[in-house]
């Protein structure tokens, strides 16, 4: 199979953006892990990850979706509802409004249907058709993962299905100033003991992610743990202590492909990947 590709227009929809999405796979029967990418980024830039999350042994989609222009975290800022407003149209293109007026074609739920449509052609001993039912996307047999906007977007569609699991970097964002998005406080469809965050300390947005955190109910499973210390971690909240570069790069240096190097070219947070994406595997 092919590991990047573009979806394929059908019934005269214009698909935008319309960039590489990246598939991966080792035997028929695991989870898939989606993924979705931060603001302006692509697969392409989280193949290290994405790798890793193979030889866990996932099914592995990292989908292109809406994620250009302003962040939701930069539309939103203390407006408790407007992050789950836009959140929902971007997930399944309903409810489009001031923020967000992604329609059904392009939303994330059409893109995930058409690119497991896609890959059940292209890899047909893949098991791909698993990950779909008669009522549409088997969202049980799904780990969501995502970076920043993705990362928000990810616990989001945590809390409206009941996902196999969820894995945030550097994310949600989704809390500013004391305010959080008003759907963190309500009941979700995906328990937070199946909710895992990482994130650097030196972050610019981890004064608004912890609080995400907390939100949602990390905090039930202990004090975050720091990263340095080798796992298993008795923590679902993850901190690196690195100097990634500065607060800009600390937001996208614990997940990109720009992640610190060891000698023999792995990420130094190889292990910490590992451990996070072995606990919704399992």
């Amino acid at each position: 199979m092919r590991e990047q590709f573009r979806l394929h227009a059908t019934g005269g929809a214009d698909i935008s953006p319309n960039f590489d999405n990246y598939a991966s796979r080792t035997n028929v029967s695991s989870p898939l892990l989606l993924f979705l990418p931060a603001t302006g980024y692509h697969p392409s830039e989280y193949t290290s990850f994405l790798s890793t999350a193979r030889s866990v042994g996932y099914h592995v989609l990292a989908l292109d979706y809406w994620n250009v222009g302003s962040s939701v975290a930069r539309i939103c800022k203390t407006n408790a509802k407007c992050y789950g407003a836009v959140q929902r149209n971007r997930l399944d293109g309903t409810h489009p409004g001031r923020y967000s007026a992604v329609n059904p074609q392009n939303s994330i739920v059409d893109r995930l249907t058409s690119a497991i449509h896609q890959l059940e052609v292209t890899d047909r001993k893949g098991g791909w058709g698993r990950f779909l039912g008669a009522g549409g996307i088997d969202w049980s047999r799904i780990v969501v993962a995502g970076h920043s906007q993705g990362g928000g977007e990810s616990a989001y569609i945590a809390h409206v299905h009941p996902v196999r699991g969820v894995l945030m970097f550097s994310s949600p964002v989704d809390s500013d100033h004391g305010v959080d998005a008003s759907w963190m406080h309500q009941p979700g469809a995906t328990p937070p003991s199946r909710m895992y965050g990482f994130d650097d300390t030196g972050d610019e947005f981890a004064s608004r992610i912890l609080p995400s955190w907390n939100a949602i109910g990390l905090g039930e499973f202990g004090r975050p743990a720091d990263t340095a210390e080798a796992p298993p971690y008795a923590s679902h909240e993850l901190l690196s202590h690195l100097d990634l570069g500065g607060p800009k790069s600390s937001h996208l240096r614990d997940i990109t492909n720009a992640t610190p190097r060891t000698k023999s070219g792995e990420s130094v947070f190889e292990g910490v990947w590992k451990w996070m994406l072995t606990q919704l595997y399992r």
